[in-house]
């Protein structure tokens, strides 16, 4: 199960009330105040692990709660401060306060965190000729999770056009594949490995129809997950199998995109035709160079052919902004 959007209650801890304290023997003509101050709930934090891909832990688990402080005690004994609650998400999530709908934090890089509440301060001793206060109450707090997917690559296309074959045969990934539309569900990164030793990630983005970006079928919910991508890779069924255009389909991937969000069009992308092997491919693969005028890679999953020359590609791309500082991408 691939959830990707969750609300959590959270309560940091109350702070420990301070002492009220008095010590005396027979050698002192005045009693010495001696209570000690208390300690500090704990706080809530929130903090990325690269272990953690989902968050369906919080399907199960919405509930929070941080440590109290200990009381003070006489002879000046501070109490002791209360345990923090550290919550794990995956890279990618947004943290977003329910009541004021601000967005808290942006954690997007492995091992970061941010304190979301923190807890009520200790309260302190009657020592100093000061009068014993009672410890700060704990914070309640409503937010909102929503994860956003890492990946350096994300992969579009229409249900059936062999996006789950694709990532399967250029990575370690076990996406579930099937001859009919809508098969992946959910998300699914694969890692790709290369024998120059660099690494990079695809998503599959499932879903993408006409009209996804209004909520028509599935893509609404996962449109957003390309946001974080660096390069699009547009994947076409040029054999129509199911009766579609080609060229509409990749008019209409495109307008999605656009739709969704404008900015996205800017990055680097490439055009990926599959299923080469079959003889419907051929007379519309020369109709669709006609009508897109950008370079194009033709693949056939079943075959295989083609597909190193995709992965060559790729790395390519997402090698050279780091070395020339541009982006480079396939001219449109």
């Amino acid at each position: 199960m691939f959830i990707d959007r969750a609300r959590i209650f959270l309560k940091t801890g109350k702070g420990g009330d301070g002492c009220e304290s008095f010590y005396f023997r027979k050698s002192m003509r005045y009693r010495r105040r001696d209570g000690g101050d208390g300690g500090k709930g704990g706080d809530v934090i929130i903090k990325t692990d690269a272990n953690v891909h989902t968050l369906l832990d919080f399907y199960y688990r919405q509930h929070f709660k941080a440590e109290s402080g200990k009381h003070g005690s006489s002879n000046l004994k501070k109490g002791k401060d209360g345990d923090n609650c550290i919550i794990l998400v995956p890279p990618g999530t947004i943290i977003r306060d329910l009541e004021t709908s601000c967005i808290i934090r942006d954690l997007n890089r492995e091992n970061e965190s941010v304190c979301v509440a923190r807890g009520g301060k200790g309260g302190t001793g009657n020592d100093k000729n000061r009068e014993a206060t009672a410890g700060e109450p704990g914070k309640d707090k409503i937010v909102n999770l929503e994860l956003k997917l890492i990946a350096d690559v994300g992969l579009i296309g229409y249900p059936n056009a062999g996006k789950s074959s694709f990532l399967n045969a250029i990575s370690d990934a076990n996406s579930k594949v099937a001859h009919f539309p809508f098969t992946t569900l959910s998300p699914v990164l694969g890692v790709v490995s290369l024998p120059s030793e660099q690494r990079f990630v695809v998503a599959d983005i499932p879903g993408i129809i006409k009209d996804a970006h209004k909520g028509k079928g599935l893509g609404i919910e996962f449109l957003r997950h390309i946001e974080r991508t660096k390069l699009l890779l547009f994947l076409i069924d040029m054999a129509g199998v199911d009766g579609r255009d080609p060229c509409q389909d990749y008019k209409d991937l495109m307008n999605e995109v656009e739709c969704y969000d404008r900015n996205l069009l800017q990055r680097p992308h490439l055009i990926v035709v599959n299923k080469m092997d079959l003889p419907e491919a051929k007379d519309n693969l020369k109709r669709f160079k006609k009508a897109v005028r950008e370079d194009i890679f033709s693949i056939s999953c079943e075959t295989r052919a083609g597909i190193e020359k995709v992965v060559e590609a790729l790395a390519r791309i997402l090698d050279a902004p780091s070395k020339t500082g541009d982006n480079v991408g396939i001219p449109r």
